[in-house]
């Protein structure tokens, strides 16, 4: 954790380093809206099956926490949860901050994700409103409009929606 902050006219407070604490850069406003956007178009045409949740830590060497994740759909029990999650999701979706590359996510899928037993990871590139989904055996699948179509869970979603932030 880092030291207390004084930022004049407010009271000291506590922070810690975002980026350290979850392996990831800071996200801007940009990929907060498409991250919100995916889970809610998730959400809604998938929650009978599926659960959406964001900012998961995954029990993995090292930790990474996915900005968003795809579990089958269960009940799931305080008693049980664990700080970070041992079951690893179908899917890992990625939005591409601007202080990172694109061979890091994807890296981040082969060398860690796939290995853990997530089926298939899915990287959001904002600049260039492009969804590229790739699995285990390195088939990749890049969508730029339409739908992007996972073809390991068959879960898919309107580029024109999640990009319609973005001029």
């Amino acid at each position: 954790m880092k030291e207390d902050v004084l930022v004049e006219g407010s009271v000291p407070t506590t922070t810690f380093d975002y980026e350290t604490e979850r392996n990831k850069p800071m996200p801007n406003r940009i990929h907060g809206v498409i991250q919100t956007e995916i889970s809610a178009l998730l959400k809604a045409k998938y929650s009978d099956t599926y659960q959406i949740p964001s900012e998961v830590t995954l029990d993995t060497v090292p930790a990474f926490t996915p900005d968003i994740c795809i579990f089958p759909k269960k009940q799931l029990s305080w008693k049980d949860m664990e700080a970070r999650e041992k079951e690893m999701p179908i899917t890992t979706i990625e939005i591409l901050s601007p202080s990172q590359t694109i061979d890091e996510l994807i890296r981040k899928a082969f060398e860690v994700y796939f290995p853990a037993g997530v089926q298939s990871a899915w990287v959001v590139i904002p600049p260039i409103k492009t969804i590229t989904i790739i699995s285990p055996d390195e088939q990749q699948h890049t969508f730029s409009q339409g739908e992007a179509i996972d073809p390991i869970t068959g879960v898919q979603v309107s580029l024109e929606k999640v990009f319609e932030c973005l001029v």
